[in-house]
């Protein structure tokens, strides 16, 4: 099955890149290893203004894919950790773009795994669907939200 999310930020794709493939910021791993890292992260989604959410196992591919001037892949990928299985196995990669001198959209692009084998198939199609899109929207706004914030620190002058 098939989701994705993608969201347009007011900065240039170097800007974006930057915060995004900072290893110092919460949102990353080591980028520089081999192999992938891992990291707990909260997937989810809200439902009546009432936050589900569930920590799943997140991988982010090294390095980086450099697609021409700007364009940039990271392969992504999580899976719940521990618990019921109700949020979907997910793999796919983030992606953002420049979109003009200081426009960039974030995406996360992803083939998911409904969980509960067959019965999840079914349970997909009416229910588990919308929860995988909304748990993909949820977490490219969230991630989107962080890299606005760490962006507007980085741009204001350092107080003396």
């Amino acid at each position: 099955m098939f989701a994705q999310h993608v969201v347009p930020l007011p900065y240039s794709f170097s800007t974006v890149e930057r915060a995004l493939t900072d290893p110092e910021r919460a949102w990353t791993v080591g980028l520089d290893g081999a192999g992938g890292a891992e990291l707990l992260a909260r997937v989810g989604v809200k439902i009546a203004r009432v936050p589900v959410y569930k920590h799943v196992k997140l991988e982010l591919g090294q390095p980086p894919l450099r697609i021409g001037a700007n364009r940039m892949l990271m392969p992504v990928s999580w899976q719940t950790s521990g618990g019921p299985p109700l949020f979907p196995a997910l793999e796919g990669h983030l992606e953002i773009e420049g979109a003009g001198p200081a426009q960039t959209t974030l995406s996360l692009k992803a083939n998911y795994a409904p969980p509960l084998g067959p019965l999840g198939k079914i349970i997909d199609r009416t229910v588990l669907r919308g929860l995988a899109h909304a748990t993909v929207k949820d977490f490219v706004e969230r991630l989107a939200g962080e890299l606005d914030v760490q962006i507007r620190k980085s741009s204001q002058p350092a107080a003396h």
